[in-house]
Order: C-alpha cells, then structure tokens, then sequence
C-alpha cells in the first residue's frame, strides 16, 4: 500500500525538508552526548542520571523523529511502497514492558552505570504503554494503517505536538493568569505552604491550597482541552484523504508518539517515583491513542465537507477532553492524598463502600483505562476491508457509536461523581 497518491508533492518535499532540518541538529546532540558519557565516566559519575537522561530524550527525539521524517518523506517522494504496519502482540509488549522496569529498579539502584544505561530502558519503558495500546485496536496487523504513515504520526506526535501543547497549555494560561488576576504571586507563595502541609499530613491544607487548586485546574481543565487539541494536528494533511478507520488509526499513533514523550517528562520530574509513575500510567495507555483518534476522525469529517461534521467533532472532541479530564484528576488526587499519608498506614482503612479509599481511587483509574481500550478496539476493528473496498462502501451515517461511548461516560460520570462525595466527606469528618 502506498502513501504517495494521498499526499501532494508538495507536502512530501516539506515533510522530508523538515525531517532533515530535525535530525541534523540530534546528530550534534548525539556526539555531544557521547562526550557527555566519557567525562562521567573518567570522573566516575555514571551515577549522575538526570543530566544523561535529559541529553539521551533530546537526542532521541530529535534523531530519531527527524530521521523519519526524512527518510519516509524521501520514499515516498521516489514512489517506494509502504506496507501494513505490524505490531507485536499485546502479551509480549506487556511482558516487555515489565521485565525492562525490572531492569530499570536494578541500573538504577544498584548504580550499574544508570547514567549510561538508564536513560534507553527509560525511554523503551515509556513507550511500550501506548503502543501496546495501539497493537490492542489494530490486533496487530490489519488493513487500514502502513509503517509510513504510522511512523510519521508517532514521530510528529512526539514532536510538533508536544510543542503545541507545551505553549497551550503552560505558556499561554500562566502569561494571562499572571497578567489579568495576579494569580502567579499567589500560587508562588504558597508552594512551600503545599509541600509542609504534605509533609505533615494535613489533607484539608494539601486540598485547600492555592497551589494545588491552580495545579488542579492546570491538570484537569486547561491540559485535556489543549492537549485534545494538539496531539491529532500533525496528521491534517493526511486524515481528509483517507477512510474513517485509517484517519482514527493514524490520529491513533499521533497520540502514541504524544504519550510516549509525556511519559518521560513525567518519570523525569518524578525520577525517586519513575516506576511508580509509569506502571499508573500504563494503566491509561490507551487514553492518549483514544482521544487523539478520535478528534482526527472528526478532523476527517471536516474536511470532507460531512453532514453535521461540525457537532460530531465537538462530541468527540467533548468525549476525549472528558475522559483525559477524568483521568488526570483521579491520578492527581492519588499523589496528593498519597502524599499526605491519607490513606494510612497498612492495611488501609476499610470505610468507603466497603474498599480502602485508596483502592477506590485506583479502581476507577483502572475502570477508565480499561474502558479506554475497550472504546478503542471497538473503533479500530469496526472493519477489517481493505482501505479500497471501504473507501467505496463507506456508510456516511457511520458515526463509530456515539451513543454507546455516551452512554459509557455517563456511567463514569455517575460512578465517580458519588465516590468523590463520599471522599470529601471523609475530609470533614
């Protein structure tokens, strides 16, 4: 199968432009970090993660990112064929995934030269999650998605998109929150407030704090609407060409690439917790695939000019906001209470619907990513034609069952709704 007929030359020359203007700069920050792990390694500081796993990222992304840009676009320019993209068996990506966070707790801790081993297996352990996400809805190869045009999804995903982001969601809300209310002074203050009330296990504190609130409020509103936003953009020029299950598929692996990068940043900031951190992230591998595919899919019905294109693109849009919304709280909420020792000592205390308040929490966060695959799978293995055959058969009415997924996140809503209730109950208790 090949890309080459859907895509303007024009827009192939600009991607393999662009992938070579990536790459060149990672072959620098590639010798740079071969420098860097000689001179900890005469100094005997290959203990030293942080600044190697900074380095390793940048270079990763860049090199790898750019290569692909440029080394697909240049295929596809000289006509070359691309053909259906392959992926292990979910078994086998989560059995991998466990035995190289194994192997990470055993670099890491047993200083076996973490600076120089540590930051690959990180980098490996951090995609594995989404991408085990995606071998779930395609069922590891099926019509409908190609190497080329996977690759430079996951590789946009983890690069233009991740940018977009960033200034959406950090550089534009702190800049006008700052300048229209003040509230930068505010949040500031208070930050050393946050970490005694952690530190002393005062709930109510943690949960009042202006810092938490506005941190709440960067989570769980600002980062889904501009994330949601941002992950599918770098396939527009792609997802108005093609059928409806390869347009989700493509806004799939976008959203892949995305979470494979958030992954590490996430790890990164949280290094003592990085296990931790990913195995809970994991559990939501399949949220940013999701919700990625499922605004590219509205994207395609845009641009194809679709009966009521505009309101379905607002409902998915809405489904994948709310979903990363529900997730991101749930995973914040744990930190924080976490943090503040509210779930004990063990055992936890049994006192919210017969089940630890911890093991609530959790149980939902589980419910929600389990969902998440689920909705998936059922989009991406809706047919199993061959693109040509589907793109002629296609039924315009097919709109991937929009009242099952609403039905669905009513009953999240319904679910999570009492349990916080009676978690705030236990605050004023």
């Amino acid at each position: 199968m090949n890309i080459a007929p859907k895509m303007p030359t024009w827009q192939k020359r600009t991607i393999t432009i662009g992938g070579l203007l990536l790459a060149v700069p990672g072959l620098f920050l590639a010798l740079g970090y071969f420098f860097l792990i000689l001179i900890l390694l005469v100094e005997g500081d290959l203990d030293e993660i942080g600044v190697s796993l900074a380095s390793f990222t940048l270079m990763a992304v860049s090199l790898g990112a750019g290569g692909v840009a440029f080394w697909q676009g240049l295929r596809s320019l000289q006509g070359k064929r691309s053909k259906a993209l392959y992926l292990p068996p979910v078994w086998m990506l989560a059995s991998l995934f466990g035995l190289l966070v194994v192997m990470g707790l055993v670099v890491s801790q047993n200083e076996l030269a973490p600076a120089l081993l540590f930051p690959p297996i990180l980098l490996l352990i951090a995609a594995l999650p989404p991408l085990t996400a995606m071998s779930w809805f395609i069922e590891q190869k099926t019509a409908g998605l190609t190497w080329r045009g996977g690759l430079l999804a996951f590789a946009g995903g983890a690069t233009i998109n991740v940018f977009i982001a960033l200034i959406l969601e950090i550089l534009f809300p702190v800049i006008i929150l700052a300048l229209v209310f003040g509230l930068a002074d505010l949040v500031l203050a208070n930050v050393e407030a946050l970490f005694e009330a952690l530190a002393g296990e005062d709930v109510a504190s943690a949960l009042t704090n202006p810092s938490f609130i506005y941190i709440f409020i960067q989570v769980v509103i600002i980062a889904p609407l501009a994330e949601e936003l941002a992950k599918p953009l770098v396939t527009l020029p792609l997802v108005g060409r093609v059928a409806r299950r390869e347009a989700f598929l493509i806004g799939a692996m976008a959203g892949a690439g995305f979470a494979a990068l958030e992954n590490v940043i996430y790890a990164g900031f949280g290094f003592y917790f990085w296990a931790g951190i990913l195995v809970v992230r994991a559990l939501g591998g399949a949220i940013h695939p999701l919700g990625s595919g499922l605004v590219a899919l509205g994207w395609r019905d845009v641009l194809q000019n679709e009966a009521n294109a505009g309101v379905k693109w607002f409902a998915r849009y809405g489904i994948a906001v709310g979903m990363h919304a529900l997730w991101n709280g749930g995973s914040l909420l744990i930190i924080t209470l976490a943090g503040a020792q509210f779930f004990g000592e063990l055992p936890p205390e049994i006192d919210v619907l017969g089940l630890s308040a911890a093991g609530t929490t959790l149980a939902l966060l589980i419910i929600l990513g389990l969902a998440a695959f689920w909705l998936g799978r059922a989009i991406g293995q809706s047919t199993k034609l061959p693109l040509e055959v589907e793109r002629e058969n296609a039924r315009p009415d097919f709109v991937l069952s929009d009242r099952a997924v609403a039905i669905w996140a009513l009953a999240c809503l319904v679910t999570i709704v009492p349990a916080g209730i009676a978690g705030l109950q236990l605050l004023v208790k």
